[in-house]
């Protein structure tokens, strides 16, 4: 109707207004990161689009890991590599941690740089299964006529060709799903790659990944334990929450930070940075 036309008229005209008032802008640049502060004047599924978009935040558990895998790539090659399995509750950041470390060192194509590959280990039950795995991943399928042997030296030369200093491993903890002796054996190939190219290993888990390893004394005793916090009413999450604030194209200023939304939000993601990320993105 023309009613409804002169409506629509007036509210882009307002919209318009709002996007060139200077102080408008002037308080979004202020508030915002530059790119969210650019995306404020978008479409709204373009803004939509960007506040649920994965973002990158650091913070000092995010750092104590990143901190140790860059050590981990950068020490010289040992006999007895280390490992260190990273454990959390599901829903607290480890995968997209995982993620993260793998990005910073996965350009296989440049051999003047290290690099890291990075390997879901849900399902895994045995070492035949881990190789096939790191094959696919290196973009060379394994063969189901490829014997264990086989899997093993191709698994060896693929990695020696793209220099990988880091293996990484995530879900880790399903190798607990199978028997003990697919356990045992799973535990031999992690072993096998850290013995023959010096290679450590950085693990992913839930709470329960750490025992894994009881199968194999001399594999336990190589891996340090870390466990990821849940988060509380801190100083951390405040300062996570406004900086995550910052990448997001809001029109209007959401405090995340208050004292009022930290309670809200640690009670209702219950601790887990996933939950808390994902009650925001829904707001």
């Amino acid at each position: 109707t023309n009613f409804d036309a002169k409506n629509e008229v007036v509210q882009d005209q307002s919209v318009q207004q709002e996007l060139e008032n200077p102080v408008m802008r002037q308080e979004w640049e202020g508030r915002l990161n530059p790119k969210a502060a650019r995306m404020v004047q978008a479409p709204d599924p373009e803004r939509v689009a960007m506040i649920i978009s994965d973002h990158t935040i650091r913070y000092p558990a995010f750092d104590q890991v990143v901190n140790q895998a860059e050590w981990m790539i950068n020490e010289p090659r040992q006999t007895r590599a280390r490992g260190l399995v990273v454990c959390a509750q599901r829903n607290n950041g480890k995968s997209s941690l995982a993620a993260t470390i793998h990005k910073m060192y996965n350009q296989y194509d440049r051999p003047d740089l290290p690099t890291a590959i990075k390997v879901d280990m849900t399902g895994v039950r045995d070492a035949r299964s881990l190789y096939g795995r790191i094959m696919d991943e290196m973009g060379s399928p394994a063969r189901i006529s490829h014997r264990l042997s086989d899997r093993e030296l191709i698994v060896q030369r693929l990695l020696r060709d793209v220099d990988c200093r880091l293996l990484i491993l995530d879900e880790v903890q399903d190798i607990l799903l199978g028997s003990k002796r697919e356990r045992q054996r799973a535990l031999e190939g992690w072993k096998l790659l850290m013995n023959k190219l010096g290679l450590p290993i950085l693990a992913f888990g839930t709470e329960k990944a750490g025992t894994g390893f009881n199968g194999d004394p001399h594999l336990a005793a190589r891996f340090k334990e870390y466990v990821l916090p849940t988060w509380g009413k801190n100083h951390a999450l405040a300062s996570f929450l406004a900086t995550y604030e910052r990448l997001l194209p809001l029109k209007n200023a959401s405090n995340l930070g208050s004292e009022e939304n930290l309670t809200l939000l640690v009670k209702l993601g219950s601790g887990l940075l996933g939950k808390i990320v994902e009650r925001i993105q829904n707001a």
